[in-house]
């Protein structure tokens, strides 16, 4: 019946636009961050059987059914989660997924259903909280203890950065050990060069002290200025308290690794105080025995050891063991000055022994060059700023030039992908057929990892979807003409009757 072919041209009119919606839609959505192309797929409906199949015999070969097509219809909308381009941004809180997964956000409190996204435009609101601005939704992952320890076990939750967070003070003798390799056992570690010229010079009686400025900090965070100054100790030369210099063709200083090694020059280094404001220049003055020492560099210019006698015989430092007064590499503050010098009127700040390591200094014929490489000591800072890594971890920048971890991110994946339920804004929420999400933190099994500074881009390809929107173009005329015809073949039936 003609009617048959008119319900047929409406389904395939009904697909066609369906498929005409979605290319529309792709297109749409070609500058969204985070965007999916999304595919349609059609399906034969219902057949109509006007004769069935009869099996062969001896004398026929057997007919086989004839069953009538009854039109089309949408079987899938699928999602493509091909990965799309990246966009630089410059912001570190703009992120993209290079490879699986999907970003996680949930209500600030955690108390709603958690929803997931390819789009990592982010930002930090009032509250510290990082969320994305268009649904206010709180990005999720675990967050760090006081310690800066992520514990990437439980639940995740909202993420939040302490607005305003404050750096603990470290006193310069508290903080973690530094030093040459093999041997992190020290607090401050210098570098350079110690002119071995001035040496020379010095045996003729014209000794050239070396002076460097460095910084260093008490345990309530006040720094000090302080001055090393390093002289070239001659041989048989009187050092007030300390001995005499030592005769370079005949001595032998034993080095960090047991071993007695040939001298080539001396130098006595001495700490003061660089501030005459500061009560600890005063302190330093009254105790010179307490940042005083000797350091020994053999006839290449390499640096053996130091002690605190000037002779070379006193004890000497052994790779791998705390540093002590009487090796000549070690400072001690026992005061230091006025409490009222410090942030506090009536508490004075903690004693220190202040590791130095001169390994890293040389002795060589040319300029001094002699510097303070690191020190583990700083003061109170305020987080500045924040950087988010590849694995998802976020990590505050203190005013105070000191980093610590604050938080890391978690991504989802899903058994399904394709199962997840499109709602909008870019998000997606699981479906009976998607599977529970499986959440890890980033570069974790098939998770991809984290591009800060950069999103997403959608995965459309304009060139494709203009090519399959003229295909289900020329479709959707072609059942129109079927509409049509079936129309004309009504008509000729009506023209049947007398008179019609």
């Amino acid at each position: 019946m003609p009617t048959d072919s008119l319900f047929t041209a409406v389904s395939g009119l009904n697909a066609y636009q369906n498929a005409i919606d979605v290319i529309s839609n792709n297109i749409a959505n070609v500058g969204t961050t985070g965007y999916k192309t999304q595919d349609i797929t059609f399906q034969d409906l219902l057949y109509q059987t006007q004769a069935f199949a009869t099996a062969p015999t001896q004398t026929l070969g057997g007919t086989d059914p004839q069953n009538e097509g009854l039109g089309v219809k949408t079987a899938t909308i699928d999602n493509d989660f091909a990965q799309g381009g990246f966009q630089t941004t410059g912001i570190n809180t703009d992120l993209a997924i290079n490879g699986n997964g999907f970003f996680i956000l949930n209500s600030v409190n955690g108390s709603g259903s958690p929803v997931y996204t390819r789009d990592g435009h982010f930002g930090i609101n009032a509250n510290g909280i990082l969320y994305d601005p268009s649904s206010g939704l709180a990005v999720q992952g675990y967050t760090a203890n006081s310690a800066g320890v992520i514990n990437p076990n439980g639940a995740p939750s909202t993420i939040q950065i302490p607005l305003g967070l404050k750096s603990q003070a470290v006193g310069t003798g508290f903080g973690t050990k530094t030093g040459p390799t093999g041997d992190t056992e020290f607090d401050v570690q210098l570098g350079g060069n110690l002119d071995q010229t001035l040496y020379l010079q010095a045996n003729t009686g014209a000794a050239t002290p070396v002076t460097i400025s460095t910084t260093i900090y008490d345990s309530l965070g006040n720094s000090h200025l302080v001055n090393i100054t390093f002289t070239p100790v001659t041989q048989n030369e009187a050092v007030a308290g300390f001995g005499t210099g030592i005769d370079p063709t005949t001595t032998q200083v034993t080095n960090t690794a047991g071993t007695a090694t040939s001298v080539g020059t001396e130098w006595e280094w001495q700490i003061t105080g660089g501030d005459p404001t500061d009560p600890l220049t005063a302190e330093l003055a009254a105790n010179p025995a307490s940042a005083t020492g000797f350091v020994f560099y053999d006839q290449n210019g390499q640096f053996i050891n130091t002690t605190q006698d000037a002779t070379g015989a006193g004890p000497t430092h052994v790779a791998g063991n705390p540093a002590a007064q009487n090796q000549g590499n070690l400072l001690t503050i026992s005061n230091w000055g006025s409490p009222a010098n410090n942030s506090s009127p009536t508490t004075a700040a903690n004693p220190a022994a202040i590791a130095l390591s001169f390994a890293d200094m040389s002795s060589l014929a040319g300029s001094s060059t002699a510097t303070t490489v690191s020190q583990n000591g700083y003061g109170q800072g305020t987080l500045s700023n924040i950087t988010i890594g590849q694995n998802g971890i976020v990590a505050g920048s203190f005013s105070n030039g000191q980093t610590a971890n604050l938080a890391q991110l978690v991504l989802a994946t899903f058994q399904n992908p394709e199962g997840l339920s499109n709602i909008g804004s870019s998000q997606f929420t699981t479906t009976a057929n998607s599977g529970l999400a499986q959440v890890n933190t980033p570069g974790n099994g098939q998770l991809g990892t984290i591009v800060s500074g950069s999103l997403e881009e959608s995965n459309v390809d304009l060139s494709n979807q203009f090519v399959l929107m003229i295909e289900d173009q020329s479709a959707f005329t072609a059942n129109s003409k079927s509409i049509s015809v079936a129309q004309q073949n009504d008509q000729t039936v009506l023209n049947l009757i007398p008179g019609g």
